[in-house]
């Protein structure tokens, strides 16, 4: 069982899990939004402060999707609770390429003067060679995103990424230097990241620029459960 926590590390269910890779990724995008001459209700400030279910609505790359955690995981019924659908990861490993398919489960809160991601559950899944690796035995995982936003003259929203992943690699891969499984991992991790993060921002700016400049569909947001 994975445990949850901002300074905790993930413990696995064996005390002999011993992690020999180390994958650590960095990315930062940002996404210029339209300048609009609202009232302070309607501004750039006030619809990063919505409720965090606004999220799910935006439309994400590659099939990846953000629902509530609870249409996964029954028991997980908060409304800062999601499950992020990440696309496959492709690791061109040499002589045994191998995709996996990241669930990720995340919490969402709204500070004063940013957004916080973050996450230390994910599960793959894939090819029945994928599950005979036992990788979710495998590795532990951790990830921050910050969500910032400046409402001056040229406004615009910011999204920062650190993703950690320790592995303890499988002996298939044995004769594969650390060094080169880490740069594939990584290059891998980073390419998907990178178009999450650019279709994400450029969505959420579309959606806000509609928000600040159309009533009947700020009322329409109103009307869904746990939206102002």
């Amino acid at each position: 069982m994975l445990r949850r926590g901002f300074l905790l590390p993930l413990m696995l269910g064996t005390s002999a899990f011993s992690p020999d890779a180390f994958i650590r990724v960095s990315r930062s995008a940002v996404q210029p939004v339209q300048k609009i001459d609202a009232a302070a209700a309607c501004s750039l400030s006030g619809y990063m402060q919505l409720p965090v279910e606004q999220y799910c609505g935006i439309e994400l790359p590659m099939q990846a999707k953000l629902t509530p955690a609870s249409e996964v995981w029954p028991t997980r019924s908060g409304s800062n609770e999601f499950a992020l659908r990440v696309p496959p990861l492709r690791f061109s490993i040499p002589g045994v390429p191998l995709v996996v398919e990241p669930l990720v489960f995340a919490l969402v809160q709204t500070r004063p003067d940013c957004v916080q991601i973050s996450s230390d559950e994910c599960t793959l899944s894939g090819s029945p060679f994928m599950e005979s690796l036992r990788l979710n035995e495998r590795f532990t995982f951790r990830v921050r995103t910050q969500l910032t936003w400046d409402d001056s003259e040229t406004p615009a929203m910011r999204a920062d990424t650190r993703i950690e992943a320790d592995v303890e690699t499988p002996s298939l891969f044995a004769l594969v230097p650390r060094n080169l499984l880490e740069r594939i991992a990584a290059s891998a991790m980073s390419l998907v990241l990178h178009q999450l993060q650019s279709t994400f921002l450029r969505n959420l700016a579309a959606d806000y620029a509609r928000w600040a400049t159309d009533e009947s569909y700020r009322e329409a947001r109103r009307a869904q459960p746990g939206v102002r």
